[in-house]
């Protein structure tokens, strides 16, 4: 067995209370290594086709990678993948914490769930034995109030790590996500709704006392650890994640276009000359001190209470990331910041995803605004652009499935189609997921990304796709290279880049490493996996990986019949914008760019499907 694993992978079947683990090979996880490329293999093997999202047929997987849990900077993350119930497609996400170290320690690189339980339970594995518990008297709780109660309940409260689902996930919103420690969320496509599908309230893990697994060769990781980690020190992504949190440049990002106000419709420092309010330095005097995820140096997140007042805190809370200021914030014209930490709370403690929820009230604003809806259909509730408390109050109704908010708990797409009277076109979704704040209109990459990856509207998928396609090198390996192309233009030149950007983030994140480090940093991936594992690997075999990986995860998309003219971008990004800094500009080719991406990956050009020769040659049966 290869070092960096654990070598067993756990089962547990509600439905029958059957728990049963099994070993893997050093063979099968070099060809899948981990993460999303162990969840995407097992439920290839593991599922029939044609599921339903919702049944006890779905398969809900929490996998690790190799450098989970090894002591790499940036290698404390967990992977939650299923059948999406928003999209109908792939699920793959993502959460930082401890928890997915813990899982390790506790004797486990993977956790699959099926089946589902007749009354609320709770899996817990403690030290390499796994039982089922009822939760009952869990079930209605928020997620911090779970945490606390299992704490007790299980006994040496602090010991456990725990990932739950709050109210959202219990009554099956699309929107809901898993929660753990109290704010670090697998948020998005509706992996909430598949968990209280199953009635599984919640996951405790403990491990031993090691904290560190075995590594092969712990002299060559020092030394490139050593390199990696002065780097990251080095790094404009470090010293600005680190003073101010991915929020830090809110203000700055909607000066250039990147951030939307009012629900895409404008965007620029005249669309909201007071958006500098959402910066880091106004949430800094609520902050009560810094944290990081497990082995990461960067600590870019932060604990921040709001003492008194309207928006008060219940407690310390975790502060706003970016796509959550952007989207509770600017995308629904408010700059109260308060209002927005409030809201943040709100949804972790519902666990639902905050950028559904900013998309779907920006959606109501913008039919209330044009007269689809009134205050009769909202329960009272006048919805403007700008108006914090009406923002708040509909988050909440959202994650409790209340009032108007029970229409949109489920989404933009979803609340169309019960409002109807052509409200669709304010749906900012690609197959019902929010589009991500950054404008794809200024990134063909993302643009494209969004409609041609099998998750869909993915926030940080393209970044290595983007810094290729903007000249910038994922490393010194030949095939990290860029061929120094604009950003626009060229298009013919784009889909190697796109793959070879895909495949290496697809090798991140699957590695278990934080996907913020390939925003504006180009982690060694593979030249860290190498001396953790053992394996010559190198960055060839790296990105081949991480192709079979994105190939699978379009087979299973194939495999559930979802077609790839699902996945469009809503009208409102194929036209110019009338005002702000990208005013005029045409929006880049999204459809050529994806049939492009699609053959250079080696896949059916039109339907996006992989085709039979190259599924032979990446070995998926």
């Amino acid at each position: 067995m290869a070092n960096g694993f654990v070598g067993k992978v756990l089962f547990v079947d509600l439905t029958t209370g059957a728990v049963s683990e099994e070993t893997r090979d050093d063979a099968y996880y070099r060809k899948w290594i981990g993460g999303t490329g162990l969840a995407v293999a097992t439920i290839l093997e593991r599922t029939k086709a044609d599921i339903d999202p919702l049944g006890p047929e779905n398969m809900l997987a929490f996998t690790t990678g190799p450098l989970t849990g090894t002591g790499v900077y940036g290698g404390g993350r967990y992977t939650v993948a299923c059948k999406s119930p928003l999209t109908g497609a792939w699920a793959d996400s993502n959460s930082g914490g401890t928890w997915g170290p813990e899982l390790k320690f506790a004797g486990y690189d993977g956790l699959f769930v099926t089946g589902a339980a007749a009354t609320p339970v709770c899996i817990v594995i403690d030290q390499g034995k796994a039982r089922i518990v009822p939760a009952d008297d869990l079930w209605g709780m928020d997620t911090y109030e779970t945490e606390d109660a299992i704490q007790e309940k299980l006994g040496e409260p602090g010991s456990w790590t725990v990932t739950c689902v709050g109210p959202a996930g219990e009554k099956l919103s699309l929107l809901a996500g898993i929660v753990n420690e109290k704010g670090r969320i697998a948020a998005r496509s509706g992996v909430g709704a598949v968990m209280g599908s199953k009635k599984l309230k919640a996951i405790a893990v403990r491990g031993g006392k090691t904290g560190r697994l075995p590594v092969a060769d712990k002299e060559g990781l020092r030394e490139i650890q050593k390199r990696y980690g002065d780097e990251l020190k080095n790094s404009p992504f470090h010293q600005g994640l680190t003073a101010a949190g991915t929020g830090g440049a809110t203000s700055f990002l909607l000066s250039i276009g990147d951030c939307p106000t009012d629900n895409w419709a404008s965007t620029g420092t005249d669309a909201m000359p007071t958006c500098d309010n959402l910066d880091a330095a106004k949430m800094d005097v609520y902050k009560l001190k810094s944290y990081g995820c497990h082995t990461c140096p960067v600590r870019c997140g932060a604990l921040i209470e709001i003492a008194e007042g309207p928006y008060a805190t219940d407690g310390e809370v975790h502060r706003p990331e970016y796509e959550t200021l952007a989207a509770l914030g600017p995308n629904c014209h408010n700059d109260l910041v308060e209002a927005i930490i409030k809201a943040n709370e709100i949804c972790n403690r519902y666990g639902i995803d905050t950028m559904g929820v900013g998309g779907s009230v920006a959606f109501a604003i913008e039919c209330f605004e044009n007269g689809l809806i009134d205050a009769g259909d909202t329960g009272g509730l006048e919805l403007k652009w700008g108006d914090p408390v009406a923002m708040v109050e509909l988050t909440r109704q959202i994650g409790a499935r209340e009032g108007f908010g029970a229409i949109l708990a489920d989404g933009a797409k979803y609340a169309a189609d019960q409002i109807g009277k052509g409200s669709e076109q304010y749906a900012m979704t690609v197959a019902g997921r929010a589009i991500p704040f950054h404008d794809p209109r200024l990134s063909p990459a993302h643009g494209t990304h969004y409609i041609a990856d099998a998750q869909p509207a993915n926030h940080l998928g393209p970044a290595p796709m983007s810094a290729l396609e903007g000249g910038t090198a994922l490393g010194s390996d030949p095939l990290l290279q860029t061929d120094g192309t604009s950003a626009f233009g060229e298009w013919e030149k784009k889909p190697d880049l796109y793959v070879r950007g895909a495949s290496f983030y697809q090798l991140l994140s699957s590695a278990g490493l934080c996907a913020l480090y390939a925003q504006f940093y180009a982690p060694p991936v593979a030249e860290l996996i190498a001396p953790v594992t053992g394996w010559d690997i190198d960055w060839a075999e790296g990105l081949t990986a991480g192709r079979r990986i994105l190939t699978a995860r379009h087979a299973f998309n194939a495999r559930e019949g979802v077609a790839h003219d699902s996945f469009q971008l809503p009208k409102r990004f194929l036209d110019p914008l009338v005002a702000g800094p990208a005013a005029g500009a045409t929006p880049p080719p999204f459809e050529m760019l994806r049939e492009g991406y699609y053959e250079a990956m080696g896949w059916d050009a039109k339907t996006g499907w992989p085709t039979d020769k190259t599924l032979a040659a990446l070995g998926i049966a």
